[in-house]
């Protein structure tokens, strides 16, 4: 929790108070393990073309997004909810960044739920 100062907030500091601390330790250990690149390429793509229009994604899509997420931005959530058509918005009060990954359970179960929009193939 040290590690990531000021990128926590409230509710991910409650989160880590369980088993998550200790996932969310390991996989960050996990991640850089062989160097930081995979990491700085993730960063990098937020800031380049995706390669494709969001206006022509036909597949279900959720986006699921923390209001007091202090690492992505909850209007960066709004703004690719709106792009995505059809995209079905999930932006929690409340919630930040690491907290919304202990509603993994949650976010399958919608997942799992989530049909194609009739008409489309």
């Amino acid at each position: 929790m040290e590690a990531l100062g000021g990128l926590l907030s409230g509710s991910d500091l409650q989160a880590l108070e369980g088993p998550l601390a200790d996932y969310v330790a390991a996989s960050g250990r996990e991640a850089v393990r062989v160097g930081p690149e995979g990491w700085v390429e993730d960063d990098l793509a937020f800031c380049r073309e995706w390669g494709f229009d969001l206006e022509s994604v036909t597949v279900p899509v959720a986006v699921w997004q923390g209001r007091e997420d202090l690492m992505v931005p909850a209007s960066h959530g709004e703004w690719l909810a709106a792009h995505v058509p059809g995209a079905r918005p999930h932006l929690l009060e409340g919630v930040g960044h690491v907290a919304l990954v202990a509603r993994v359970g949650e976010i399958l179960e919608d997942l799992a739920q989530h049909r194609r929009p009739s008409g489309r193939e």
